[in-house]
């Protein structure tokens, strides 16, 4: 990658003189060996800037340390991809690690004190769907276990001597009412100052005009539903998050730059973008854990993720993100302490979208 050629910056963003960021964030970091190994290719061969980690799952442990040698090698200036970074203006920070709270796959950290009707019979999280119906009108306790199991998850981080930058949902969790709720206090309690707010523009031309289909137009409108009130409450509790995120959707389905065009044309003006990806390695039967059964860590992304991380170590990708004329960045940039403002003085915002 270091060999490929990075043009300037667009005019447009000449013209305006103001610094547009691009995070490329990969979801379920330690969710078994090889997502975890395309997730740290995509880092060190590729253009990923930010992860988030699921805490309880199997290959967690395993992740975690292997973050910690990944930040070692980027101090270092070991990354292969180091270089062409620097073309692209990739800011002088370590990469993004958040927490990827989970109530959908796999088993509490709290164990037999989480609540048996949000498990299903062998005792694992039950699907997005089923967790979504038994939380509508959730009993007091139930709600203070929830709160105890993603502090835990939180946590599990913390423990491991890594501080998080930011927080997100498995399987936008987060959108869920009585979750996002609760996670207010999260945010507060571990002084985490940067979310994910899931909603998503243009929709139609990603999804039906992109040959996905109505059926994922449709979901995807059900989550912009609950991510535009989950971003209202971010933005009166002053959280911080991108100003556009896309992939909410697609996921283990951008594949190719022709999609990632489609994301950055849509809202040019907007000062920091996200999309969210989910790359893994081939997949292996070895890299699925027997701990919590196999159907409890099924990856149902498993045969599309290498598909992904092809993408994020290619040059088709460098040369997409130079014309467009954005430049790589962080979430934690985002961070009101964060020396870069999330957006500049004067600078148009994009239409349909707040910005921070």
């Amino acid at each position: 990658m270091a060999d490929v050629h990075v043009g300037s910056a667009g005019p447009a963003a000449a013209a305006r003189g103001n610094v547009r960021r691009l995070i490329l964030h990969a979801d379920d970091f330690g969710f078994n060996q090889a997502v975890t190994e395309g997730v740290l290719r995509g880092f060190r061969n590729g253009l990923l800037t930010s992860t988030a980690v699921l805490s309880n799952a199997p290959a967690a442990a395993e992740a975690l340390a292997a973050w910690k040698h990944l930040l070692v090698q980027w101090q270092q200036q070991m990354w292969p991809s180091a270089a062409t970074r620097r073309l692209l203006g990739d800011p002088p920070l370590p990469p993004d690690l958040g927490v990827h709270l989970n109530l959908t796959q796999g088993r509490p950290l709290t164990g037999s004190r989480y609540p048996a009707e949000l498990l299903d019979a062998g005792g694992c999280f039950p699907g997005v769907w089923k967790l979504f119906f038994r939380m509508r009108h959730p009993a007091p306790a139930v709600l203070a276990a929830v709160k105890r199991e993603l502090s835990q998850q939180i946590e599990y981080v913390l423990d491991h001597g890594i501080r998080p930058t930011h927080l997100n949902g498995h399987q936008y969790i987060e959108l869920i009412p009585a979750i996002a709720e609760l996670l207010p206090q999260l945010f507060d309690r571990y002084r985490i100052p940067v979310a994910r707010a899931a909603v998503e523009p243009a929709l139609f031309g990603s999804t039906v005009l992109a040959g996905f289909g109505p059926w994922v137009w449709l979901l995807g409108q059900v989550k912009r539903y609950y991510a535009q009130r989950q971003r209202s409450r971010l933005a009166k509790l002053g959280l911080a998050f991108p100003d556009v995120l896309f992939g909410t959707v697609h996921a283990g389905r951008i594949c190719s730059t022709r999609l990632v065009q489609k994301y950055l044309r849509v809202c040019e003006d907007a000062k920091y973008v996200e999309i969210v990806l989910h790359p893994g390695e081939e997949f292996r039967a070895e890299a699925v854990p027997a701990s919590g059964g196999d159907q409890a860590w099924r990856d149902p992304l498993g045969w599309k993720r290498p598909a992904e991380t092809r993408l994020l170590v290619s040059a088709e990708l460098v040369q997409c993100v130079a014309a467009s004329g954005r430049r790589l960045g962080r979430l934690q940039q985002l961070s009101p302490s964060a020396a870069e403002p999330s957006r500049l003085p004067g600078e148009p915002a994009c239409p349909g979208v707040k910005h921070r």
